[in-house]
């Protein structure tokens, strides 16, 4: 785990990103781009050209950081691409559970899991960006990358994601979806914002289930798959989005693979069994985050995961106070970080497990 700061322009950020993340980046390329390590240039510009050339026209700031933490780091820009973007070239499934409270006693707030395959280890820190003309936003990362989410931005919107894989038709051009969370970070200010924004870009087939908080609990899932677009609200003050969808839009397209379908089905329904007609607070959140029973798993260890997945990372956002909450590894076992877009990293509650008031 780490935590770095930076501002200025994107590719400002960009050099101080790398440098305050050099000496990890090494590990994070070898586990992230391993399968991309026999290319050689040619073609890694043929897979960017299909792959990324939207993103990068959509997105060119995106390009700017990048081109900043190769400089900042040392690190070729090929490798630092290529550790930023591994996931939309190699078009795996992924794992993350995300739970939205949309009123607790400290506001709304947006719980999360990051699972991912255990052979791609446990790499992720937190970032606090500044960026020039647009509202600060603190968010985990991976060493070396543009990744920008789960976080909470300034203006009092929280964002996560979880993969959503359906059988649409591939679009021509598509954005990365991790790329469209860091950009709603910067570009929107409400769910209502985020929403909108989301319906002016295109997805690739991996989608995602965009969570979306603001702080006066307006509350959205977004499910995304190619152009095709589905919005799911809070009943009863919850929501929340594992890695299947459930908007009409997408029901009928979900991908049929029986073992991931399985569990996560089986973690949409824990989230449910386990949070009806109790009080949603910050302490409830947790407890969801550190369920680690079958069937519906939340805190997962891969040395006995049916998918071989593992939770890389929990954390609560609460959007109202610009406010974020880590576990570098399982919920229910480890030691708790606090941190806020004002201060940084911040004292930690005495106790691992506290978090709220």
């Amino acid at each position: 785990m780490f935590f770095v700061e930076a501002s200025g322009t994107h590719y400002e950020m960009g050099r101080q990103i790398g440098k305050g993340t050099r000496y990890l980046i090494g590990a994070t390329v070898d586990f992230l781009t391993k399968r991309f390590r026999p290319w050689d240039n040619a073609q890694f510009e043929r897979a960017r050209e299909r792959h990324m050339a939207h993103t990068e026209k959509r997105c060119p700031e995106l390009l700017e950081e990048l081109t900043g933490i190769a400089d900042g780091s040392g690190f070729p820009f090929r490798l630092v691409y290529l550790t930023s973007f591994y996931a939309t070239l190699g078009q795996e499934f992924q794992g993350c559970t995300n739970i939205i409270f949309t009123q607790t006693p400290d506001g709304p707030l947006l719980a999360k899991t990051n699972d991912l395959p255990v052979h791609e280890g446990k790499h992720a820190g937190v970032c606090l960006r500044r960026p020039k003309g647009r509202p600060a936003f603190l968010s985990c990362m991976w060493p070396g990358t543009i990744m920008g989410a789960p976080g909470v931005s300034e203006t009092g919107l929280a964002l996560g994601g979880s993969s959503c894989s359906a059988n649409v038709p591939q679009p021509k051009a598509f954005m990365d979806p991790h790329a469209f969370i860091r950009t709603a970070m910067e570009r929107a200010e409400s769910v209502s914002d985020a929403i909108k924004l989301m319906q002016g870009f295109t997805l690739s087939t991996w989608g995602m289930n965009v969570a979306l908080v603001d702080k006066s609990g307006d509350a959205a899932i977004v499910e995304k798959a190619g152009e095709i677009q589905g919005v799911r609200r809070a009943e009863r003050g919850r929501l929340w989005c594992t890695n299947h969808p459930r908007s009409p839009e997408l029901i009928p397209m979900t991908i049929q693979n029986p073992p991931v379908l399985t569990e996560s089905v089986q973690r949409f329904e824990a989230v449910d069994r386990l949070s009806s007609g109790k009080p949603l607070t910050a302490n409830l959140a947790r407890e969801l985050l550190s369920y680690d029973r079958q069937p519906g798993r939340m805190c997962r260890y891969g040395d006995d995961d049916p998918l071989d997945y593992e939770t890389e990372f929990s954390c609560l956002l609460y959007p109202s106070q610009g406010r974020a909450e880590f576990c570098f590894t399982h919920a229910g076992r480890d030691p708790w970080r606090r941190f806020d877009i004002a201060h940084g990293e911040c004292e930690t509650p005495s106790s691992g497990r506290e978090g709220g008031k």
